[in-house]
């Protein structure tokens, strides 16, 4: 996939707004937390993008342009590669909720805050960013 033309107002907010005075990856990926955390407004409802046969999809649950309702961040313990979301989930007997990552989704109802912030996210993926895995025993 190309990727996007550079978006100077959002390289602008992401270098000074979320990933400011961030030192190595563990930072990285707190301050996307945060951010996402901070502007994302749930619910939020979203469609899976990626076919559940895929390599890439985390959770088999889900086929591709299913719907879902978004509502909340995943708690993480900062060792994610991804940013993940809480989504519930309905099996056909009962509601779960279920954390799936936030870059297999695309929102697609949402306020103007909570669709900048989801787009900064994608953008910043889309130029071949990724929150970089953190070895548990590795010193941040």
């Amino acid at each position: 996939m190309a990727r996007p033309p550079i978006d100077e107002e959002r390289e602008h907010r992401i270098t000074y707004e979320i990933t400011v005075d961030c030192y190595d990856k563990y930072e990285v990926s707190m301050g996307w937390y945060s951010y996402l955390l901070d502007h994302l407004n749930f619910p939020l409802r979203a469609q899976q993008t990626i076919a559940s046969s895929s390599p890439r999809a985390s959770n088999q649950k889900l086929s591709k342009a299913e719907v879902v309702t978004i509502v909340g961040m995943a708690e993480t313990d900062g060792f994610e590669t991804d940013i993940l979301v809480d989504i519930e989930y309905y099996d056909g007997s009962q509601t779960d909720v279920i954390a799936i990552p936030l870059s297999q989704l695309q929102i697609i109802d949402g306020d103007d805050e909570s669709m900048q912030a989801f787009e900064d996210w994608q953008y910043w993926i889309d130029q071949g960013n990724e929150l970089a895995e953190l070895d548990e025993d590795e010193e941040y």
